[in-house]
């Protein structure tokens, strides 16, 4: 197995499922009753309305069946494929027929091109062992960023493709933003963290690190929201972790994107994210109306 696809074994939350159920009901319950609002304004007939959740993954945080069954049809867009598609098997058949799975990256960066990048960077350590230098390392580091940092989109009709013009009523994403190079950033800390005895000053890498995937999230997140508001026909539901002294890489950027430009109906979620280490997120639920 790669280190990747270990790294990503590790992300998977086995106790969401139960762990979330509380934010899951009120998060579901939001979008359906914003749904049953726009419903209303464009036709008045129950079954019309459609519902794009981007990075909708296994759909631990929202209930599919409830949505299924409000909706006229929900389109599931996600990296991971297996994921969407164990999320919709679990559906009774006429529900599982309105749910289209796509697979799909909204930031121009697959699953592969990080796997890429972690089998590089891990090989080239291994090949170099005790003749590994900072500046050797310093290097293959930053041509590997630079490699994933050309794969990103440069403007908002580049997502047009995965997310044309009007794809869906209402748009959810919900604690993506900060899931972006999440697996990245934790790749590579535990990297330096491996190499502190042959390289004692490699901690000191770990700011510029910060600070490109900042600036990828910098660049990216502005162009996604736009090209959400194209996708989008009536409105956008977004969350994410909000910390105001510590603000969270990635939802931070959205977070102030929308409130600079969209004029966000704003409200507060508790989830418990993980109960055994008692971890619980302030999420920040900005609702754009179209």
């Amino acid at each position: 197995m790669s280190i990747y696809k270990q790294i990503k074994n590790k992300f998977i939350m086995k106790n969401a499922r139960e762990d979330w159920t509380a934010y899951r009901v009120h998060f579901t319950d939001l979008v359906v009753r914003l749904l049953s609002e726009m419903q209303s304004q464009m036709s008045g007939d129950p079954a019309s309305g459609s519902v794009m959740l981007i990075g909708a993954g296994r759909c631990n945080d929202i209930e599919l069946r409830t949505l299924a069954i409000s909706a006229e049809n929900v389109i599931l867009l996600d990296v991971d494929k297996d994921a969407m598609r164990e999320a919709a098997f679990g559906l009774p058949d006429e529900l599982r027929q309105k749910v289209e799975c796509r697979e799909a990256s909204v930031t121009g960066i697959t699953e592969a091109d990080l796997d890429a990048f972690c089998n590089d960077l891990l090989s080239f350590v291994r090949s170099a062992g005790k003749g590994l230098t900072m500046e050797r390392l310093h290097s293959q580091l930053n041509a590997g960023l630079d490699v994933l940092d050309d794969k990103l989109f440069r403007k908002e009709d580049e997502l047009f493709g995965i997310l044309p013009e009007a794809s869906a009523d209402i748009l959810v994403c919900n604690g993506v933003f900060s899931q972006f190079f999440s697996m990245l950033s934790f790749f590579i800390r535990s990297l330096f963290y491996s190499l502190q005895e042959i390289l004692p000053d490699v901690g000191s890498l770990e700011n510029e690190v910060n600070e490109r995937i900042r600036g990828m999230n910098d660049h990216i997140i502005p162009i996604i929201n736009r090209a959400f508001c194209t996708a989008a026909r009536k409105g956008i539901v977004l969350g994410n972790e909000y910390m105001s002294d510590r603000p969270v890489e990635g939802a931070y950027q959205c977070i102030e994107y929308v409130r600079n430009n969209l004029r966000p109906e704003e409200l507060h979620l508790a989830w418990d994210f993980n109960c055994e280490e008692g971890i619980t997120y302030d999420m920040l639920i900005q609702i754009c109306r179209f």
